[in-house]
């Protein structure tokens, strides 16, 4: 860059060309940053005082407004502008003389090689003060707008003990820069937590930029549920397709594991197979005072037929779990069929069974973009006793609803009963768990001392006992006899062992 001194007056003179020249220097940037690039160079090529500071920017505000007037007028084109304004450019500054640094010049950061960028960037990295530094940071925005690399090194470098891990600093405004979450997660968090609006409304309150508004969520609320086309609603009645229903759930959960099943082979998308279970139960409740147009209907008691899904599994073998339900007895994932205001009665629940399975019967798979097909599995397992016997035609509670066994023939164990095999998907019957054989388990696990039996009550046989046995476990006929009572007024206490 060549100037003139004039003599010891501590002035020289730059022509507006050469200050152009430096501007020029940056390619490819708008030229504001070239305007902050040619104050940044002018004053690091020397040390200024801070009165030869302010006279430098002073001069270079003048340059900058006449130079912007110029250029817009030129329509922002560089061979317009050089060819309207050429005697301008040959016009000089006089710019004040700082103290010359001895040694090479000065380079810019950008334009220092990779070595010269670590040395003057040891102080940053090896520095204490990060409240400084930040407070630095934020004044330089607020005077500026915009922070430029060199200015801010220039400042470090200049004061060092200001300085306090400035990576740990930008980390930190990084991570204050979160991004909205979507309004499917937000809704996930809603139900999670079980918030209310109210509640929800004060977290996003919080958070404007980063959680949706509730108004969001009510929209997307509308997508949890089936086509309105579905439901059918009366007075005393609530019911859903169960087809419609089905495929509404499948779709659901393809949406939510939709990273996972587009990694499944084209065969194992067209097999899935939702499995789900199914049951029945009625309650009662307190009646309300609103008047039906039926003076004969009630709302004194409920009646619900519901279903769970349990699991989702892909492949010939259906050994491919790809999702499964994480509380599968929790009311968590359950799903009304039918609500009915009718009393719990026999007739009533096995019509109700009769009804579900005649849909059953009707179901057809869900078909799915990209030839995604699933299959539905319902399970009628979600009973209790009177359920059961409803289901198998047994009339009286005493008696077994798997082997038609009443209370007399439980102790008879040489007995062959008859086992309806249709019955065995409700699970084993209670009344084949005898209430000593439950007691006597009770103490054997807790090694409570247990009482001979008496005359008042009946004792196991040790054919008997030997099945509750394990066959690894030596057993001593010795040890058997002696469960059984030597006398009657005999009441010693005897041990499981």
């Amino acid at each position: 860059m060549d100037s003139s001194v004039a003599g010891s007056s501590g002035i020289k003179k730059m022509s507006r060309k050469q200050l152009f020249d430096i501007m020029q220097q940056r390619n490819g940037e708008n030229m504001q940053k070239k305007i902050d690039h040619l104050e940044d160079y002018l004053l690091s090529r020397s040390s200024y005082s801070e009165d030869q500071i302010k006279d430098i920017k002073q001069k270079l505000s003048v340059f900058k407004h006449e130079f912007k007037q110029k250029w817009s007028a030129a329509s922002r084109k560089l061979d317009l502008f050089t060819k309207k304004n050429k005697n301008w450019l040959l016009g000089c500054l006089e710019l004040p003389v700082g103290a010359i640094k001895p040694g090479r010049p000065t380079k810019s950061f950008e334009e220092s090689s990779e070595r010269s960028k670590r040395r003057k960037t040891q102080n940053i990295r090896e520095s204490t003060d990060i409240e400084e530094l930040t407070y630095a940071a934020q004044m330089k925005l607020r005077s500026s707008g915009k922070v430029d690399a060199s200015k801010v090194l220039q400042e470090i470098t200049q004061s060092p003990t200001r300085a306090k891990k400035y990576r740990t600093v930008y980390s930190k405004i990084v991570k204050d820069k979160s991004e909205p979450i979507s309004t499917f997660k937000a809704l996930c968090m809603f139900v999670e937590a079980d918030l209310s609006r109210r509640q929800y409304e004060i977290i996003a309150a919080t958070g404007k930029k980063i959680f949706p508004c509730y108004s969001l969520l009510q929209k997307a609320k509308k997508y949890c549920y089936p086509p309105a086309e579905s439901f059918r609603v009366t007075a005393t009645c609530a019911e859903v397709s169960l087809q419609q229903l089905l495929d509404h759930t499948a779709a659901r959960l393809l949406l939510y594991l939709k990273e996972v099943v587009e990694t499944l082979s084209q065969t194992d998308r067209s097999s899935l197979e939702l499995i789900s279970k199914w049951g029945c139960d009625g309650s009662q409740q307190t009646k309300y005072k609103q008047k039906f147009e039926n003076s004969a209907d009630s709302d004194a008691n409920i009646f619900q037929s519901s279903f769970v899904p349990l699991r989702l599994v892909s492949g010939a073998d259906k050994r491919t779990i790809i999702w499964q339900n994480p509380t599968p007895s929790s009311p968590r994932y359950c799903r009304p069929i039918r609500i009915r205001f009718i009393k719990e009665s026999t007739d009533i629940i096995k019509e109700e069974i009769a009804y579900i399975k005649s849909q059953i019967a009707l179901l057809i798979q869900t078909k799915i973009e990209n030839s995604t097909q699933v299959k539905h599995t319902l399970l009628f397992t979600m009973v209790d006793g009177k359920v059961c016997n409803a289901a198998t035609n047994v009339i009286s509670t005493m008696k077994c609803y798997i082997c038609g066994a009443t209370s007399k023939d439980f102790n008879n164990l040489s007995k062959e009963k008859a086992v309806d095999s249709n019955a065995l998907q409700f699970g084993l019957s209670i009344l084949h768990a005898r209430i000593r054989l439950f007691e006597t388990l009770l103490h054997l696990s807790y090694k409570m001392d247990v009482k001979k039996p008496t005359k008042q009550t009946r004792t196991f046989e040790p054919d008997t006992i030997k099945m509750l046995i394990p066959e690894s476990v030596d057993t001593d006929e010795n040890v058997l006899q002696s469960v059984e009572p030597e006398d009657a007024s005999d009441e010693e206490p005897w041990t499981g062992s």
